[in-house]
C-alpha cells in the first residue's frame, strides 16, 4: 500500500505541467547559447584578437586586415594608441595624349615647312605663297632622283645636305606625274625609301604625302600615260604610307576636279600646269588640311617658330 503510493507520486512530479515547462525552456536557451556561439566564432575568425594586437605591435609586424570588411575599426591596444591599418589606393589613372586633329591654320603653320616637289611644287610656291616656307623644287623632278640631285637650296647642296643642315617642322612632298611611266610597286617602294631617309635627318617632323594631281582629259587623250587610272593607282600606293600619327596623305584632287576626275580645262594652259592665278586653291585646301597634337602645337597667337632656321647640331 505505502508502494503503490511513492510511485503515484512520483509520476505526477514529472507529469507536473510547470516541470515540464521549465525543462523545455532549458533545452530551448541552451540551443540558442550555442547557435550565437557558432556564429560568433564564425564571424571573428578572420579578426585580430587583442593578444595578436599586442604581439605584433611589440615584434613590429603587421596585422592583416580582416577579409570581410574594408571599413573595419582600427583595433584599441592595451596602450590606449590605435593598431596601423591596412589601406588599399587604386592604381592611378594613365591616359593617352590626344592624336593627331586637323584644323584649319594660316601661313604662319608654314614657317618651318619643307616643300619638295617638281614643277607644280615650283608654282605653289612661286604663286600660291605660302609665306614662310622653304622649297625643294625643281621642272622635271622624280622621287628616283631627289635625294641625289645637286639643287642647291639655302646654302645646301642636295636635298640631303639640306636634310641635315635644317630642321624642319613640317615636309611637304608632291612627286608622282613624271613617274607615270614607271610601274607602281617600284615606284611606291622608292617613296617609301625617300620618306625613310627623310625620317631619319628629320625624327620629329610631320610629313605630308600630296596626291599626284590628275591632268585634264585632252591632255590624258593626247599622253595616255597620264589616265586618271593610273594616277589612281599610284596615289593609292603611296596613300599606304601614311600611318596617320606622323605621316599624313593629303587627297588634293579634291579641290582641283572638274567632276570627272579630271583637272579643269579653266584652271591650267597646258593640261597639267596650273595657272599663276588658280594656285590659291591648292593653298587654301593645305590651309583647311593641317594637323596638330600635343608634339606639334598651333595657334594663331602661337610666336614663330624657329623650325628651319635652327641647324643640327
Amino acid at each position: 500500500m505505502y508502494e503503490r503510493k511513492r510511485k503515484n507520486t512520483w509520476g505526477y512530479a514529472l507529469g507536473s505541467p510547470l516541470l515540464l515547462a521549465l525543462i523545455g525552456a532549458g533545452i530551448v536557451f541552451f540551443l540558442i547559447m550555442g547557435i550565437k556561439a557558432l556564429q560568433k566564432n564564425s564571424a571573428t575568425s578572420n579578426k585580430p584578437t587583442l593578444d595578436d594586437t599586442v604581439d605584433a605591435l611589440t615584434q613590429g609586424t603587421t596585422i592583416a586586415a580582416p577579409t570581410e570588411s574594408t571599413n573595419s575599426m582600427p583595433v584599441q591596444t592595451t596602450a590606449g594608441t590605435e593598431a596601423p591599418v591596412i589601406t588599399t589606393t587604386a592604381e592611378p589613372v594613365t591616359t593617352e595624349p590626344p592624336g593627331p586633329v586637323m584644323i584649319t591654320v594660316d601661313d604662319s603653320y608654314f614657317n618651318d615647312a619643307l616643300f619638295i616637289g617638281d614643277s607644280r611644287t615650283d608654282g605653289l610656291c612661286l604663286w600660291g605663297t605660302p609665306v614662310g616656307c622653304k622649297h625643294y623644287s625643281a621642272q622635271s623632278m622624280t622621287i628616283f632622283g631627289i635625294m641625289d640631285s645637286d639643287l642647291e637650296a639655302y646654302d645646301y647642296v642636295g636635298l640631303r645636305a639640306l636634310l641635315q643642315g635644317m630642321l624642319f617642322g613640317k615636309i611637304y612632298i608632291m612627286l608622282g606625274i613624271n613617274e607615270c611611266g614607271y610601274d607602281t610597286d617600284y615606284f611606291a617602294e622608292t617613296y617609301a625609301d625617300v620618306i625613310k631617309e627623310i625620317r631619319k635627318y628629320q625624327p620629329d617632323a610631320l610629313i605630308y604625302i600630296q596626291s599626284i594631281l590628275y591632268v585634264t582629259q585632252e591632255h590624258e587623250d593626247n599622253y595616255p600615260v597620264f589616265a586618271t587610272e593610273n594616277i589612281k593607282e599610284k596615289n593609292e600606293a603611296i596613300k599606304k604610307l601614311a600611318n596617320g600619327v606622323d605621316i599624313f596623305y593629303l587627297e588634293v584632287n579634291d579641290c582641283l576636279n572638274d567632276g570627272t576626275d579630271h583637272l579643269p580645262e579653266e584652271y591650267t594652259d597646258d593640261g597639267a600646269h596650273l595657272k599663276a592665278n588658280r594656285y590659291y586653291i591648292w593653298h587654301d585646301y593645305l590651309l583647311e588640311h593641317a594637323y596638330v597634337d600635343a608634339k606639334h602645337p598651333w595657334s594663331a597667337d602661337a610666336s614663330e617658330p624657329e623650325g628651319a632656321e635652327v641647324e643640327h647640331p
